[in-house]
C-alpha cells in the first residue's frame, strides 16, 4: 500500500513500522503504535516548524537537538521517546524540512501502525482466562501442601527433632513466593490480552478474571505469612531454641496449620467458595490458637525468649486465617464490580443530582 501510495524515499518505513508495533497484546500493539506515531509527529512536526522558519543552519539543528530532547521525556511517549530526536534528525537533514517529505514520511509511518494494528487484531491471541484461574488453583494446592507439611513435621519426634526440616520449608516457601509472583504476571497479562481483543471467550473472562485476579493477590499475601512462619521456625532451630515448642504447643498448632491447609482449598478452588464451609474451617483453624497463649512457655527457664517465638509464629497463623476470612467476600464483590454497568443510566443520575440537592 505504501508503495503504491507514496514515493520510494519514504514507503519502508511502513512496513518496519508495521513489525515495530506487533506486541504481545492488542491493547499493547494500539498502544505502542499510536505512541510511536505520536512520536514521529512530534519530531518531524518540530523539523520542518524549524526549518521553515529559519533555515537548515548549525545552530538550527542545535535548537532542533533541544528540543527535542525536551518534547522525548513526557511519559505518555513510552519507550519511544528517543524516536522524537531520531526522527527530527532525519527529517532535517534528509528532507531538510520540506513539508511534502514530512507529509510523506507521516503517512508512511501512519500506514504501518495501522496494517500492524489491524493484522494483530484479526490474528488476536487466544484468552485462556480459565487456564490462569486453573494456575492459581494449584498455587493454593502447593501452598496447602506446605503447610501441611509443617504440621506434619512438627509432630514428629521429641522436641529436638520437630525443627530438623525447617531449612526444606523455608525453601519450598520462599520457591512458592516466585511461583506468585509469576501467577499475578500471568494474570496482569491475561487482563490486558482481553482488551480490545475481538475474539470471544465462552468462559466469560470479563466475570472471571477479577475473581482471579483477587485470588492470586490473596495467595500473595497469604505466601509472605507462611514466609515468615518458616522463616521464624528456621531461626528457632538455629538458635537452638526448638525446647520452646514444647509437644502441647506443636500439637495444638500444627491442628491449626493443618485447617488453614483446608481453608487455603476452600479459597483455591476454580468453582465459587462456600462461604459456611469456609467459615466452619476457619473456625476450627482459629480455636487452637487461642489456647495455645496458655500453655507453660518454657521448659529451660528462658521464657521471655520463648514468648516472643511462640508470639510470632501465633501471629503469622492468625494473619493468613484473617486473608482468607475475607477471601470469598472480597472475590464475590470483585466479580460484581465486573457485572456492574460501567455507566449508570441517567435517570439514576438524574435522581442521585436531585437527593444532593
Amino acid at each position: 500500500m505504501a508503495r503504491w501510495l507514496l514515493p520510494s524515499t519514504v514507503w519502508s518505513f511502513a512496513p518496519l513500522t508495521a513489525l515495530l508495533v506487533l506486541q504481545a497484546t492488542v491493547y499493547r500493539s494500539l498502544r505502542h503504535g499510536a505512541q510511536y506515531v505520536t512520536a514521529l509527529g512530534v519530531g518531524v512536526g518540530l523539523a520542518a516548524g524549524l526549518a521553515s522558519w529559519a533555515g537548515v543552519q548549525v545552530w538550527t539543528f542545535a535548537l532542533l537537538m533541544l528540543a527535542a530532547l525536551l518534547l522525548a521525556r513526557p511519559r505518555p511517549l513510552g519507550a519511544y521517546g528517543f524516536q522524537v530526536v531520531a526522527v527530527a534528525i532525519f527529517a532535517f537533514n534528509a528532507g531538510q524540512g520540506r513539508i511534502a517529505y514530512v507529509g510523506h514520511l507521516t503517512a508512511a509511518v501512519a500506514i504501518g501502525a495501522a496494517c500492524g494494528a489491524l493484522a494483530h487484531a484479526m490474528a488476536a491471541p487466544a484468552r485462556r482466562p480459565l487456564h490462569r484461574r486453573e494456575r492459581v488453583a494449584r498455587l493454593y494446592e502447593r501452598l496447602a501442601d506446605v503447610l501441611r507439611d509443617i504440621g506434619e513435621g512438627l509432630l514428629d519426634g521429641d522436641d529436638r527433632v520437630a525443627l530438623r526440616a525447617s531449612g526444606q520449608w523455608r525453601s519450598n516457601a520462599a520457591q512458592l513466593s516466585g511461583e506468585a509472583e509469576h501467577a499475578e504476571d500471568a494474570v496482569a497479562a491475561e487482563q490486558e490480552n482481553a482488551w480490545f481483543n475481538p475474539r470471544r471467550d465462552p468462559t466469560d473472562s470479563r466475570h472471571l478474571l477479577p475473581r482471579t485476579r483477587c485470588a492470586v493477590r490473596i495467595a500473595h499475601l497469604c505466601v509472605s505469612h507462611v514466609r515468615s512462619l518458616t522463616r521464624t521456625l528456621d531461626h528457632a532451630r538455629a538458635d537452638g531454641q526448638e525446647g520452646c515448642l514444647t509437644r502441647s504447643f506443636r500439637t495444638g498448632y500444627a491442628e491449626s496449620l493443618n485447617f488453614l491447609a483446608d481453608a487455603l482449598e476452600h479459597v483455591g478452588r476454580v468453582e465459587r467458595t462456600d462461604t459456611d464451609a469456609l467459615d466452619t474451617v476457619l473456625r476450627r483453624a482459629r480455636d487452637p490458637l487461642s489456647g495455645l497463649d496458655t500453655l507453660p512457655a518454657c521448659t529451660d527457664g528462658s521464657c521471655h525468649d520463648c514468648l516472643i517465638l511462640r508470639g510470632a509464629l501465633v501471629n503469622d497463623a492468625a494473619r493468613i486465617a484473617v486473608e482468607l476470612d475475607h477471601a470469598a467476600t472480597d472475590m464475590d464483590h470483585a466479580e460484581e464490580a465486573a457485572r456492574a454497568p460501567r455507566h449508570p443510566r441517567r435517570g439514576n443520575r438524574s435522581a442521585s443530582s436531585a437527593h444532593a440537592a
